[in-house]
């Protein structure tokens, strides 16, 4: 047998895919172009997420959305340690050593998806100091925004929004209300927008997915930053332990280090990924980006106004931190049907324009599946066993996993 007659081999009888038409080997259960179920109806892939096909569209997985380039073990390694991580924390909080919890709280998160971007290797051609880069100006921006509302221009205002949560509803101050629930929240989101939508416009970094990554780091970095300037007083107090009111501040250490952080970040990402848009090249400011800014927007609004408004009732700070949780769930469910629409379309797409010719995002000979560990075809858009993404995979996980499983495809 020839070299030439080796793609023949490897297919075996051509399983034509009814949206593309990409001709599939006999064993494919998904399209490796475009992703279409090969096996009963087209709809069911409607319910395996793109990105690891072993979980729903609709499911409440956050490592997934926001750690996309993972795979399910690398997945479990991140899990761990951010739950590891966290009952830390929160045993600081117990013993009173607030400025250790505080400022690990606010940086446990960008912490982690620093170290995610690292070992993912993302971006072959550009190295960490990019996304750094991103986490850092941001983070001086929410410095900066925040010392002019808290500190320098409105300090009056919040002081007597805070002196009205103790007193109860009665003394609710509406104007404090909506400058620090509705206004700051507008400003924030359009300053957690500005480096990540610069870096998704360069043409090295025009994916949705890299949209996602710039998006959920820059509101991540704004979220710390802001948490260690308005909890400044943590650090400065002569008391480096404390034993008061420890119950409260460990609701509060646990909304700043997962909720407060995470609502920011995959806001921010819903809007930046927008503006990235699907398939190759960036969107812009489209009616679609500004749709779902609208939506990171609404999310914070919602967030800080719950927030806010349950401070005045009793267990007001546990209640918010639950009604955080609801914001969260409904914003990581948005960023997965965007992704999963977006690599489907943007896989068929791929198919029907290059009809068969390699793209520049197509994987390469010997390499496999990340994720089930099979063996991928030339020009892969997604496994042809499990259905997942190739295109959510790093480029290092693609190129060096190493031999296919005994099961993997030949």
């Amino acid at each position: 047998m020839t070299s030439a007659d080796e793609p023949e081999r490897r297919r075996g009888n051509a399983v034509p895919c009814p949206t593309c038409s990409t001709e599939n080997p006999e064993v494919a259960l998904y399209c490796y172009r475009c992703g279409t179920p090969l096996r009963g109806s087209a709809s069911t892939r409607d319910g395996a997420y793109a990105v690891q096909s072993s979980e729903g569209v609709n499911q409440f997985a956050l490592v997934s959305t926001i750690l996309p380039h993972t795979n399910r073990e690398t997945a479990d390694n991140y899990r761990w340690a951010m739950i590891i991580s966290a009952a830390l924390i929160v045993a600081a909080t117990g013993f009173g050593l607030l400025p250790i919890a505080v400022a690990a709280a606010a940086f446990m998160i960008p912490i982690v998806y620093l170290v995610y971007i690292y070992d993912v290797n993302m971006w072959e051609d550009a190295p960490v100091p990019v996304v750094a880069g991103l986490f850092l100006g941001t983070g001086v921006l929410a410095v900066l925004v925040t010392l002019f509302f808290f500190r320098w221009v409105f300090d009056e205002q919040f002081n007597e929004f805070a002196a009205g949560a103790r007193i109860g509803i009665s003394g609710l101050s509406f104007p404090a209300l909506l400058l620090f629930a509705v206004v700051l929240p507008i400003v924030a989101e359009v300053v957690k927008n500005i480096g990540g939508v610069w870096l998704a416009s360069r043409p090295q970094y025009d994916d949705m997915i890299d949209g996602l990554t710039f998006g959920i780091a820059a509101g991540t970095a704004y979220a710390a930053f802001e948490t260690i300037v308005l909890y400044s007083s943590v650090f400065t107090s002569a008391d480096f332990r404390t034993t008061d009111g420890l119950a409260s501040w460990a609701v509060v250490i646990v909304n700043l280090m997962v909720v407060k952080s995470l609502i920011y970040g995959t806001a921010t990402g819903i809007a930046v990924a927008a503006f990235s848009g699907k398939g190759e090249g960036y969107d812009g400011f489209t009616s679609y980006y500004f749709m779902n800014f609208g939506l990171a927007v609404a999310a914070n609004i919602g967030y800080w106004l719950g927030v806010r408004l349950l401070s005045y009732v009793p267990f007001g700070q546990a209640l918010g931190l639950l009604w955080g949780f609801v914001i969260l769930a409904v914003l990581v469910i948005r960023i997965r049907v965007m992704m999963h629409a977006a690599l489907l379309e943007a896989a068929v797409e791929d198919a029907v324009r290059t009809d068969g010719e390699r793209s520049k995002r197509a994987t390469v000979d010997d390499s496999y599946c990340p994720e089930c560990e099979n063996l991928l075809l030339d020009n892969s858009n997604f496994c042809l066993v499990c259905g997942t993404s190739v295109r959510s995979t790093s480029h290092q996980a693609r190129r060096t996993l190493g031999t296919p499983t005994a099961g993997g495809v030949a």
